[in-house]
């Protein structure tokens, strides 16, 4: 069985169980926030321009995301034309939606023919770094605004928390700013792992980072972080008036807790369910903090994937130019 058949079918079982997961925790939301209010609400939201606004925000969305990784392509090849990064970021794009945790994405360097496998996979290893900093950051700050609304802004609390998110953000930045002890931590660790030769090729490719293009970087990731929580908020407020600091503290939190739980197919449910959970904090209505997150994921999941699956025969071509090519 070659690399690909091994990425991609060996988990076969372990992807049932999740997309099982994912329905039911789907299936338990949908019967307790009662689906017909779901469709009501659905049909006839409050302020239909805010979803209108966060569907057109999809386009600098997925600006900034293939923007993110030409960028890193062009660490590898300088030459690496837009072309063949729009179709391996949307190919990955199409086969991430069906794992958790979009670990497809790394299948974005089989839709490229001119680089090297290895090297591909370990840029969107860098892609999903500091996508994940960003959002643990972000979402830091959102659990603190919540923990602190919760206990009425005890200043007593709220000093030591907002300690923490300061040494969470610098930390957090400092590694984004300067990934080198990342780097070296993640060296030290692929040591002790099965198949350490590989995940060695993969985690040197963070030595083409240098302090220029990971602040560079940084500010990239927080573009887009900051455009799809602005989506999040816009989509809340389709369904009911809220103000915009609860909207950013429950969408920052949901956005961490999904990201910390990465157990579902798509995360169907694990969003949801958070949206739930954290909007209710601000007694905002089950129905708005479902139908958000929900619209969320079909505008940035769905649409995108759609438009993934017509790049997916450009991935079997190029696997089939590999195998051809004697070099």
């Amino acid at each position: 069985m070659n690399t690909v058949s091994k990425i991609f079918t060996q988990k076969r079982i372990l992807w049932l169980i999740k997309l099982a997961i994912a329905l039911l925790v789907m299936g338990v939301l949908v019967r307790n926030v009662n689906s017909r209010e779901i469709l009501n609400a659905f049909k006839n939201p409050q302020y239909p321009v805010y979803i209108i606004i966060a569907g057109l925000l999809l386009i600098p969305n997925m600006f900034i995301q293939w923007y993110r990784w030409h960028f890193l392509l062009k660490l590898i090849q300088q030459d690496i034309r837009p072309i063949e990064s729009i179709q391996s970021f949307f190919g990955g794009v199409a086969v991430g939606f069906v794992t958790p945790g979009r670990l497809g994405e790394f299948g974005r360097p089989f839709f490229l023919q001119s680089i090297d496998r290895m090297q591909g996979m370990g840029m969107v290893l860098i892609d999903k770094i500091y996508a994940f900093l960003t959002i643990f950051i972000g979402g830091s700050w959102g659990l603190i605004a919540l923990v602190s609304y919760y206990f009425r802004y005890n200043l007593f609390l709220m000093m030591p928390l907002v300690l923490i998110g300061l040494l969470i953000t610098i930390f957090g930045t400092i590694l984004m700013v300067n990934p080198f002890p990342l780097r070296s931590f993640l060296y030290h660790l692929s040591v002790m792992l099965p198949a350490r030769d590989k995940l060695k090729q993969i985690i040197e490719c963070m030595d083409r980072i240098k302090k220029t293009e990971a602040i560079h970087f940084t500010v990239y990731s927080w573009f887009f972080y900051g455009v799809y929580i602005l989506q999040f908020c816009l989509l809340a407020f389709a369904f009911q008036q809220i103000a915009f600091t609860t909207a950013l503290t429950a969408t920052t939190s949901t956005m961490f807790t999904k990201t910390l739980i990465p157990v579902s197919f798509a995360d169907l449910g694990v969003r949801e369910g958070a949206s739930i959970f954290f909007f209710l904090r601000f007694q905002v209505d089950k129905v708005t903090a479902f139908n958000s997150a929900l619209l969320l994921f079909v505008i940035n999941i769905v649409i995108p994937t759609i438009v993934g699956l017509f790049f997916l025969p450009k991935m079997s071509l190029t696997l089939n130019h590999k195998k051809s090519d004697p070099s």
